[in-house]
């Protein structure tokens, strides 16, 4: 919590992105990644990666600024380095969590996307409806954590 809102607060007005990672085992914050220079990406140094190769039950946790669900990038990621579960915490307040078990083309993704744009939804909702339409035939898995959540 406390990390994320430093994060959150870090990035407050900008088009940037911080990251953190968190291993499952220990609770420990074992790398970040908070002076991206690069707008709305994750670029890993070598330091994050000669760190995170070191673990195999990583939470991840980044910033989104413009306030949209996970990537396609942000699942590929977790498939490629295996990550149990990554959390996109938005600065509109949405937290969503995301999980990957196999690598998605992302020109696909882009098409199922600019479908939904087509059909007259503005991009977050055709972000959130392409990645439903994907979770059903692909073994990812997304979804907006709510307070009916935490019940």
């Amino acid at each position: 919590y406390k990390e994320v809102k430093k994060m959150l607060n870090h990035r407050s007005g900008t088009s940037f992105e911080d990251m953190c990672w968190i291993d499952l085992d220990s609770l420990r914050v074992v790398a970040k990644e908070t002076n991206s220079i690069t707008e709305k990406k994750i670029i890993y140094s070598s330091a994050t990666e000669n760190i995170i190769k070191n673990y195999n039950n990583l939470l991840t946790i980044h910033t989104h600024p413009d306030s949209f669900p996970p990537s396609i990038s942000d699942l590929n990621s977790n498939y490629d380095h295996g990550y149990v579960i990554g959390i996109v915490a938005c600065h509109d307040g949405k937290v969503y969590i995301y999980s990957a078990n196999e690598r998605i083309n992302e020109n696909y993704y882009k098409l199922v996307v600019e479908g939904y744009l087509k059909g007259g939804y503005n991009e977050d909702e055709a972000q959130i409806m392409a990645l439903k339409e994907i979770q059903k035939n692909f073994d990812i898995s997304f979804k907006e954590v709510t307070d009916y959540d935490c019940m």
